[in-house]
């Protein structure tokens, strides 16, 4: 059964990039927790946008960044060194077509032309960006990662709506610096 693929492949995939960067598998981060921590990230900064005045759906958010990794239930979670050689965005297509769920949260989160889009992206950042301080708080040497994710978030806080939760996205970006 295609959902119960997705399910199983979501929960016992380990991102990749963790173990290339020294973390045991067994300590790996899963592809499901970290959709889940970016969804609820997603509903947290869109609820703050909305309370702001911002035009957005917080539930719709957190569906996106919840379904934003689900290809890789299928194609696997390829390493960036991979990704900026092949076309992993088409296989990504294909894999959706193939479980039958997710696909249109993934094409809006790609185009990021929606408010819900555009927060889903930067909660999918701002959580591997976290789990990047989790793993080096217990001293994994993970500082590129991190230091390329909070590029990555400071580029995406500079357009609109996104630059008015700058601050809350910085103190959760502190919070775990303590």
């Amino acid at each position: 059964m295609k959902l119960e693929r997705l399910l199983e492949g979501a929960k016992n995939l380990v991102r990749t990039g963790w173990m290339q960067n020294g973390i045991p598998s067994a300590m790996g981060e899963t592809v499901a927790s970290h959709s889940f921590e970016a969804s609820v990230l997603a509903y947290v900064l869109s609820t703050e946008l909305k309370r702001k005045g911002v035009e957005i759906d917080p539930e719709h958010s957190a569906v996106i960044a919840l379904f934003h990794d689900a290809g890789e239930t299928l194609l696997g979670d390829l390493p960036k060194w991979a990704t900026n050689r092949i076309n992993k965005r088409e296989a990504e297509v294909e894999a959706f077509d193939e479980l039958g769920i997710g696909k249109d949260f993934f094409l809006e989160l790609r185009e990021l032309k929606t408010n819900e889009a555009k927060v889903a992206k930067l909660s999918d950042r701002l959580s591997t960006y976290l789990q990047g301080l989790r793993y080096k708080r217990i001293g994994f040497n993970v500082d590129e990662i991190i230091s390329s994710y909070a590029e990555e978030i400071d580029k995406l806080l500079s357009i609109e709506p996104l630059n008015q939760i700058r601050e809350l996205v910085i103190k959760i970006m502190n919070s775990l610096n303590r």
